[in-house]
C-alpha cells in the first residue's frame, strides 16, 4: 500500500505538470495553465491519504514537493505554472502548506480528514474561483483589490460543496450550515490573503476550523470573530479606517477580545469599529469643506489611536481570561463605550454652528480638544447609551441593566474628562501665518508654536487616560456595588 502510494501520488503530480505544460505549449494563457494544476493537485491528497493515512510517508512525499517546486521556482523550470504579474512563488507556499499539515498529522492523527477539506478549499475552491472571475468580463464588479463578485461567488459555492462531499464521503457529519461556514470563511481568507499567501492561509485556517467543528462544540461561541475577522480587515483596508501597522494591533485586540469574550465580545468591538468609520467619513467631509482640519493626524488611524482606544479593552480581556471573574467585563465594555462616545462626539460635533471650551470659558475651532457644543455632547451620550444597550441585549457576560447604566454613566464621565484634559494638558500649536489654534506642529507649510499644554500630551495620550479613568470608575463601582 505504501509503495502504490508513493507511485500513484508522485505519477500524478508528474501527469498534473505535464498536461499543464502540454496546454501551455498549445497555446493556453498561463494564467489558466497555472489553474489547471492548482485544480488537478488537490486531489493528490486523496491519493496520498487513501494509500498512506497519517505519518511520515506522507509528510515524506510534501516534502519532495517542495523542493522540487521551489527549485522550479527558483530556475523558472516549470513557466506553465509561474506567475508573471506579481512573481508571487505561489505553488511553493502551496507546498509549505501541504508540508506543515502533514507534519502536524504525524503527531495528530485526527488532523488529516480537516487537512482535506483545508486542501480542496485551496485548490478547487480557490482554482474555480480564478478561473470563473477571469472569464466574467460582464458585470463583474471587482469587490476587493483584484477580486470580483463571481470569483467570490464560485469560491463559496465549490469550497462549500467540497468541504459537504468530503464529510458525506469520510462521515463527519458536518452538515449544510457548518459546510456553508467553512466555504464563507475560505473566501474571506482568500480575499485578504496577498501575493498567493492564500495557498497558506487557506489550507491551515480551513483545516483549523473543520478540526474544531469536528471535535470541539465551544468553537460556535467564537464562529463570527472566525468568519467576519477577514471582512473586517478588507473593511479596514479598503476604507483606508487603518494603517497596516493599526491593522495589526487591530487584530492583536481582536484576538485577545474574542478569546476571552467569544461573538459577543466581537459584536461589542463591531459596533465600534463600524460605528467609527461612519463617524470618521462625516469628518472626512467637513475637513474637504474646511471647517474641520484641527488634528494632528487624519482619519486613517495608526496602531498608536488603536492602543489609545483598544488597550484597557485588551487588557481587560487578558484579566477575564486568567481570573474568569465577570467583573472585568465591566471595564472592558465601559472602554468601548466611552471610547466610541469621544468618537461619536467628536464626528457629530462638526454639525454644531459653534463651540465652547467650558473649561476655558471661551469659543473655540470645531475639532479643537476640549470643545464642546451641545450636538456633540448628546450625541456622545447617546454613542455611549448604544454600547451598553447592545451589551445588555445580547446578554453580555454578567450584564443586567446595573451593570449598564454603570457603563453608561462611567462612559459618559471619560467623555467629559476627555474634554478636559484635551482643552487643559493636550498640547496646542498656533499657526505664525494664518494665527489658528492648531493640533499639528506643521500648517501652512511652516512649523506652528506651541502654545498651551504639555508637549509628551497628545490627543492619543488624552484618549489613553480618559478611557483608563472611565473603566477604573465603572470597575470601581461594580465592585462596591
Amino acid at each position: 500500500m505504501i509503495l502504490k502510494g508513493y507511485i500513484l501520488g508522485i505519477g500524478y503530480a508528474m501527469i498534473c505538470l505535464l498536461l499543464s505544460f502540454i496546454l501551455y505549449k498549445l497555446g493556453l494563457p498561463k494564467k489558466y495553465t497555472r489553474k489547471v494544476v492548482h485544480i488537478l493537485v488537490g486531489f493528490e491528497w486523496v491519493i496520498l491519504y487513501h494509500f498512506m493515512g497519517a505519518g511520515l510517508h506522507f509528510l515524506a512525499v510534501c516534502i519532495l514537493f517542495l523542493i522540487l517546486l521551489t527549485v522550479a521556482y527558483k530556475g523558472r523550470f516549470m513557466p506553465m505554472i509561474a506567475s508573471d504579474a506579481d512573481n508571487a512563488p505561489g505553488t511553493v507556499y502551496y507546498a509549505v502548506a501541504m508540508t506543515g499539515v502533514a507534519a502536524v498529522g504525524c503527531f495528530l492523527p485526527d488532523v488529516m480528514i480537516p487537512f482535506g477539506i483545508g486542501v480542496m478549499c485551496t485548490s478547487v475552491g480557490d482554482g474555480f474561483a480564478g478561473i470563473a472571475g477571469q472569464l466574467a468580463t460582464k458585470r463583474n464588479r471587482r469587490i476587493y483589490g483584484k477580486k470580483t463578485l463571481v470569483g467570490a461567488f464560485t469560491n463559496l459555492l465549490v469550497s462549500t460543496f467540497s468541504a459537504l462531499i468530503i464529510s458525506m464521503v469520510y462521515s463527519l457529519e458536518l452538515g449544510l450550515v457548518y459546510s456553508l461556514l467553512i466555504g464563507c470563511l475560505a473566501v474571506g481568507l482568500e480575499l485578504v490573503t496577498p501575493r498567493g499567501l492564500d495557498n497558506i492561509s487557506i489550507t491551515w485556517g480551513i483545516t483549523a476550523f473543520s478540526y474544531a467543528l469536528i471535535h470541539f462544540g465551544a468553537i460556535n461561541d467564537y464562529i463570527l470573530p472566525i468568519l467576519l475577522t477577514p471582512v473586517i480587515i478588507m473593511l479596514a483596508k479598503g476604507k483606508r479606517a487603518l494603517t497596516s501597522d493599526g491593522i495589526l494591533a487591530a487584530i492583536l485586540l481582536d484576538i485577545a477580545v474574542s478569546v476571552a469574550f467569544g461573538n459577543r465580545g466581537f459584536v461589542i468591538l463591531c459596533c465600534f469599529f463600524l460605528g467609527s468609520i461612519a463617524v470618521d467619513k462625516i469628518k472626512k467631509r467637513y475637513k474637504k469643506q474646511g471647517r474641520v482640519n484641527t488634528e494632528a493626524k487624519g482619519d486613517c488611524r495608526d496602531y498608536m489611536q488603536v492602543v489609545a482606544n483598544g488597550a484597557v479593552a485588551f487588557v481587560s480581556a487578558l484579566l477575564y481570561i486568567v481570573s474568569d471573574n465577570s467583573l472585568f467585563a465591566v471595564p472592558f465594555v465601559a472602554s468601548m463605550a466611552e471610547a466610541f462616545s469621544d468618537t461619536v462626539a467628536s464626528g457629530v460635533g462638526a454639525f454644531a454652528k459653534t463651540t465652547y471650551d467650558p473649561f476655558r470659558r471661551r469659543k473655540c475651532e470645531k475639532g479643537l480638544s476640549g470643545g464642546m457644543s451641545v450636538v456633540g455632547t448628546v450625541s456622545s451620550f447617546v454613542a455611549a447609551a448604544l454600547i451598553a444597550l447592545v451589551a445588555l441585549s445580547i446578554g453580555f457576560v454578567g450584564f443586567g441593566i446595573f451593570e449598564a447604566l454603570i457603563v453608561l454613566l462611567c462612559a459618559f464621565v471619560g467623555a467629559f474628562i476627555d474634554s478636559a484634559l484635551g482643552s487643559l494638558v493636550q498640547v496646542k500649536y498656533r499657526c505664525g501665518i494664518c494665527g489658528r489654534i492648531l493640533e499639528k506642529k506643521v500648517h501652512c507649510t511652516v512649523r506652528t508654536d506651541h502654545y498651551s499644554g504639555f508637549a509628551f500630551i497628545d490627543n492619543d495620550a488624552v484618549n489613553l487616560i480618559a478611557c483608563i479613568s472611565s473603566s477604573a470608575l465603572a470597575l470601581l463601582v461594580a465592585f462596591i456595588a
